[in-house]
């Protein structure tokens, strides 16, 4: 077991929503970082002992990384608030997370700057080892459990927002399956150096990903938004079918939260299910689609991956131009997971309009990457496949 210690205003509520996550294995409430020692409550609450109301947190790596367990930290505190939360005022009160080992540092400090990239102030939130930590009187432990209707400055609704989470979670370990657990890293490549580098599995098949997504269709945007930051691919997954649910009810706002999201569509399979029922659906009848042309010129692989891929359902729609455009753009990708993406369009462009195929194929296929090339060809009769691969060496 790992421990962090978290301050986000009155220990109350802070202890009872990291408890709420899954992964959390423990909680503790104490006083923190002060020049005290063994100080009580009383003590505290004058703002003279340098004490912050914290929380020890108790948690399984195997289950949850600190990252996300610092993500779900600062979804419960406004971090730029100096000394206070909520209506609680006071030192006691201010902000911060703290460790005891060193190797953490580094995590909490990649959580802490995306935060920072989220506003223009800096974060008041405080960033440093432990250098003590002193439990809190017991009426004070798990006050929430022990007094349901007492003070708490964080709302129901996160509460509930955080408990649906790791409930999904709890839905889909259920349907963990040993073997899969094993396979499925290999199969999406997470070795270092590799496409899915550092992506972890639970190890649960797609049909039954979709039967958890199925059952919880309804949930908040906020509970996809925790799912999709998840380090676990298939709570990623989840989210983006829940998002194609949410599609039917809402285009607009599910394909702003889309875009908004693309950090966590992050391998092939993502991509490939999510990027044409959202975005390629939404733009079916949209005169203007700068959407995927600003994708193809992003740094990011995958973004470039849903640009592309996204076209399939225009394909589906016999709009075929912006597939063309985009694999001229994208021609000469040096990644296979593009070169496929791409010639796996031009593939289904040629289903509908193989003259139309050809036609590019006559000016591109010297300079197209070859893996690009027979994915574009693969439905052709093999002596055209033939020929198209000789000329692509000429």
């Amino acid at each position: 077991m790992d421990i962090i210690y978290l301050a986000g205003g009155c220990f109350w509520g802070t202890q009872h929503y990291m408890s709420l996550i899954e992964g959390v294995v423990d909680t503790e409430v104490g006083y923190a970082n002060g020049k005290v020692a063994d100080p009580t409550y009383k003590q505290v609450y004058t703002d003279l002992t340098g004490h912050v109301e914290c929380v020890k947190v108790v948690y399984d790596r195997d289950m949850i990384s600190l990252e996300t367990l610092c993500r779900f930290y600062f979804r419960s505190i406004d971090p730029l608030l100096v000394n206070r939360q909520g209506e609680d005022v006071g030192t006691r009160y201010r902000t911060g997370i703290y460790w005891i080992n060193e190797a953490d540092k580094a995590p909490v400090d990649q959580v802490y700057e995306d935060a920072q990239a989220g506003y223009e102030s800096p974060l008041a939130v405080e960033r440093t080892p432990l250098e003590c930590f002193y439990s809190a009187e017991e009426y004070h432990q798990k006050y929430l459990i022990k007094n349901p209707e007492g003070y708490c400055h964080l709302s129901p609704q996160l509460m509930k927002t955080v408990s649906v989470y790791s409930q999904i979670i709890r839905d889909l370990r259920a349907c963990e399956d040993e073997e899969k657990k094993i396979v499925l890293p290999r199969f999406f490549k997470t070795g270092k150096g590799e496409y899915g580098e550092g992506d972890r599995f639970i190890g649960v098949i797609v049909p039954n990903v979709r039967k958890v997504a199925k059952a919880y269709k309804n949930c908040p945007l906020d509970v996809v938004e925790m799912l999709l930051e998840s380090e676990w691919h298939e709570c990623r997954l989840c989210a983006l079918l829940i998002l194609r649910e949410k599609y039917k009810a809402d285009p607009e706002a599910v394909v702003s939260f889309y875009l908004k999201h693309t950090r966590g569509i992050n391998n092939w399979d993502l991509v490939d299910l999510s990027a044409p029922y959202i975005l390629g659906t939404y733009l079916v009848d949209k005169a203007d689609r700068q959407i995927i042309y600003d994708l193809a010129a992003s740094p990011q692989m995958w973004e470039r991956r849903i640009a592309v891929v996204s076209t399939l359902m225009l394909i589906r729609n016999n709009q075929f131009e912006d597939t063309v455009r985009l694999a001229e753009i994208l021609l000469f990708s040096d990644h296979d997971l593009m070169q496929k993406a791409v010639g796996w369009m031009l593939r289904e462009v040629g289903k509908r309009d193989e003259t139309l195929l050809r036609n590019f194929l006559d000016i591109h296929c010297q300079e197209m990457p070859r893996t690009m090339l027979r994915y574009a060809i693969e439905k052709f009769p093999p002596e055209v496949r033939r020929e198209y691969m000789v000329r692509d060496q000429i």
